[in-house]
């Protein structure tokens, strides 16, 4: 086996902020300061997981394929499990595979993943770039079809939060995927059904792990132990929210992603489920930004 050169962790500051990735690691994040405090939850040293990262991009899908099988086109097509303890694949390959660097600037980062065909038979290219700014972090993503043929597609980030006791999350949304006991989405309810974030609330004691749709766009998570205001920003297609909040652990997911959960098993339109359709050579793109602010301060 031929060793990468590719290095194990990157890093770029710029003003109150620091980044580091790991593009070994799934192309995950380290972690992210503000002001010497950590923002995201922060990576072990030697951390070769990136469940247990600070960061990671969900490439071409986000969450749980119902047992891996789906059929598109004249595809059927069978995944295997790529997570432990998981029954259903999650998140598709980029997050599993090793990034190369392309591109590292003063404040900005830009890696790149290719997949071959195989048993998601359609060859892609990833792409993230990272830039810190003034306004805080932003984080591009890209999905070109490399392949013949079209390809379903999604695209996502998934940072995990760090989670304190008084921790609030503010995001306004208008529907709710229901789950069943594997976390497979079973119907739409109103917001209100499961945690409604519209008005801003404390994480329950139990398990979060919820799509919600009509989503602005705009997230806010209050940290009011340690005066911290985190703000999530994302555009098209990011138009559901997946809230991912563990009992009894120190983090919060809150992750833009284009589609629902096993969208490619669902009977429900595009509109609905947010799945896309990528001709040979399209592209799908998205742009996320989290900024923090501190609370204790004028803003």
């Amino acid at each position: 086996m031929t060793k990468s050169t590719e290095p194990a962790a990157v890093s770029i500051l710029s003003g109150d902020y620091a980044l580091e990735v790991l593009p070994q690691l799934g192309g995950a994040l380290a972690g992210l300061r503000f002001r010497g405090r950590e923002v995201l939850r922060r990576a072990a040293p030697g951390v070769d997981e990136p469940l247990e990262s600070a960061a990671f991009p969900l490439l071409p899908f986000a969450n749980r394929i119902a047992h891996g099988r789906f059929r598109f086109g004249t595809q059927a097509v069978q995944l295997t499990a790529n997570a432990p303890g998981q029954l259903h694949p999650l998140h598709g390959q980029a997050w599993r595979g090793p990034w190369r660097v392309d591109s590292l600037e003063a404040h900005r980062i830009v890696l790149a993943f290719d997949h071959p065909a195989g048993q998601w038979p359609w060859a892609y290219r990833a792409r993230q770039v990272f830039t810190l700014g003034a306004s805080g972090l932003e984080v591009g993503l890209a999905l070109e079809n490399r392949a013949a043929e079209p390809m379903p597609a999604g695209i996502g980030w998934h940072p995990y939060l760090r989670r304190t006791p008084a921790t609030r999350l503010c995001a306004p949304v208008s529907e709710v995927w229901l789950s069943d006991a594997q976390c497979l989405p079973t119907e739409r309810a109103p917001a209100d059904a499961v945690w409604d974030w519209t008005g801003g609330a404390l994480m329950p004691p139990t398990l979060v792990d919820h799509c919600y749709g009509g989503w602005t766009g705009r997230a806010q998570i209050e940290m009011p132990e340690e005066s911290l205001r985190v703000r999530i920003e994302a555009g098209e297609p990011l138009r559901w929210l997946h809230v991912y909040s563990p009992p009894g652990e120190p983090f919060l997911c809150v992750e833009p992603v284009s589609h629902v959960p096993d969208a490619l098993n669902r009977v429900e339109p595009p509109a609905v489920t947010g799945l896309r359709e990528l001709a040979p050579g399209e592209m799908l793109s998205a742009h996320v930004t989290l900024s923090v602010s501190d609370t204790s301060q004028t803003d």
